[in-house]
C-alpha cells in the first residue's frame, strides 16, 4: 500500500509545518518509505488528494496532517474512492477528528497509532455525511447553523487567532467571540425536519448535526454520537436566556448541558435544515454559505483506527 502524507503547512498558524519537519525525521529513521505533498492554498487538500487517487487502482493510504479543515479537504477529495484508505495526524487547532476517532492529540504519539496501524493494517469504517446548500460537498465532524457558524465566521476572520496560536492559546479565541457576540446576536424560527418528521423552534440558536461527540475544540456537543451508525445526532438549542447559553458553554466540555430543557436531541439519517433568516452554516468549522442546508448519511470510508 503506497503512503501519502497531505501536510497544511499553514496549520495552526505555521506550526505545522514544525512539527512536519519532525514527522519527517522520524519517517526517515525508521525508513518508512511515502511521499508528501504540500497544500499552498485552501482547497488544495482535495485537489491533490482527488489528482493522486485517480492515478491508480492500486490501495492507497492517505495521511492528513493538519487541523479539521486539512482532513475535511482531504475527505472531499477522496471520499468516492473504495481504494483509499484516511489516517489523520492533529497539527491544527482544534483537532476534533481526532478526538472523534481516538486519535491521540500529540503529534508523536499519533505518529506511532498512524504508522502501526497502516503496518497492521487497523482499519475501521466511518461515516461521511454530503451537504446541499449554498455550496455542498462531504463532511467528517459536524455541520451546524446560527450562533455557533456565526461565531466561526467571526474567529476565522480574526487577526486574534493567529496571535494566540502563536500563544498555544487558539481556543481561547472561541471564547472571547462567544462572550462578545453573545449580547448581539439574535435566534430566529427554525424548522428541522428529521428522517420526514418535522420540529419547529421559535427562538433556535443553533442548530448542529454532529458525526461524533466533538466540536469547537473539544466541546462535547452531541456526548453519544457514533462515527459509523449510519446515522447523525443533532442538536437544537431552542429559547434560552444569554445568561442560561452562556452556563450551557460551560456544560458543554461534559456534555452536561443535553439536560437542560431547552436543548433538544434527534437522531436521523436524512435532516433538512430551514430558517426565516439566511443563517450562516459551517461543515468542519469551514464556512459553506448561508440559508437552508440538506444534510445526509452518504456512505462509509475506511480510516486507519
Amino acid at each position: 500500500m503506497k503512503l501519502y502524507f497531505i501536510v497544511n503547512p499553514s496549520a495552526k498558524n505555521g506550526k505545522c509545518k514544525k512539527i512536519w519537519n519532525k514527522i519527517e525525521r522520524m519517517l526517515q529513521q525508521q525508513h518508512i518509505c511515502y511521499r508528501v505533498v504540500f497544500t499552498q492554498k485552501q482547497g488544495d487538500g482535495a485537489k491533490l488528494a482527488q489528482q493522486i487517487a485517480e492515478q491508480t487502482n492500486e490501495p492507497i493510504a492517505f495521511i492528513a496532517v493538519g487541523g479539521d479543515g486539512t482532513i475535511h479537504e482531504v475527505m472531499n477529495g477522496v471520499a468516492m474512492y473504495s481504494h483509499v484508505t484516511v489516517g489523520y495526524m492533529p497539527a491544527g487547532t482544534g483537532n476534533d477528528f481526532a478526538r472523534g476517532t481516538q486519535i491521540p492529540i500529540k503529534w508523536s504519539e499519533a505518529l506511532s497509532y498512524m504508522l502501526s496501524s497502516v503496518k497492521d493494517g487497523h482499519v475501521d469504517v466511518y461515516d461521511i455525511g454530503t451537504f446541499k446548500g449554498a455550496k455542498q460537498g462531504v463532511f467528517v465532524n459536524n455541520v451546524g447553523c446560527g450562533f455557533d457558524a456565526h461565531i466561526s465566521r467571526k474567529v476565522n476572520a480574526s487577526k486574534w487567532k493567529h496571535i494566540l496560536n502563536r500563544l498555544y492559546l487558539g481556543n481561547f479565541v472561541y471564547m472571547f467571540y462567544l462572550l462578545k457576540e453573545l449580547f448581539t446576536y439574535e435566534p430566529t424560527a427554525v424548522r428541522v425536519t428529521v428522517d420526514q418528521r418535522q420540529y419547529t423552534f421559535s427562538k433556535a440558536w443553533l442548530v448542529t448535526v454532529a458525526n461524533h461527540p466533538y466540536y469547537g475544540g473539544g466541546m462535547k456537543i452531541a456526548p453519544f454520537a457514533q462515527p459509523n451508525d449510519q446515522q447523525f445526532d443533532v442538536v437544537v438549542v431552542n429559547d434560552v436566556s444569554r445568561l442560561k447559553l452562556l452556563a450551557l458553554f460551560v456544560t458543554v466540555f461534559w456534555g452536561g448541558h443535553i439536560k437542560m430543557k431547552e436543548v433538544h436531541t434527534f437522531q436521523g439519517k436524512h435532516i433538512y435544515i430551514r430558517s426565516h433568516m439566511r443563517l450562516p452554516v459551517h461543515a468542519d468549522g469551514e464556512q459553506i454559505g448561508e440559508g437552508e442546508i440538506t444534510i445526509s448519511v452518504n456512505k462509509q470510508v475506511r480510516v486507519f483506527r
